[in-house]
């Protein structure tokens, strides 16, 4: 699994940044770190290939374009607005 101090400090640096540049790097690299961490989870026989946001399957595509995404495309679309 993911270092858990490399994600709470991932955290933090996406909670704090002051620059909005330096806030989005981390949210992206957060948003990568958990990814992996759930791909790492999937190939350990736990978790799904399913969105985490609506539950519907993540198109063979997109897990092979970014093995770390956990949502679809729609729903990463709207996590996106939501925190960019």
């Amino acid at each position: 699994m993911t270092d858990y101090m490399e994600m709470k400090e991932a955290y933090e640096q996406a909670r704090t940044a002051p620059d909005p540049a330096d806030k989005a790097s981390a949210q992206q690299m957060l948003s990568e770190m958990h990814g992996v961490a759930a791909v790492r989870e999937r190939l350990q026989g736990q978790g799904a290939e399913e969105c985490e946001e609506c539950g519907i399957e993540i198109p063979e595509a997109r897990r092979r374009a970014a093995p770390w995404a956990v949502c679809c495309v729609d729903c990463q679309g709207l996590r996106e607005r939501r925190h960019g």
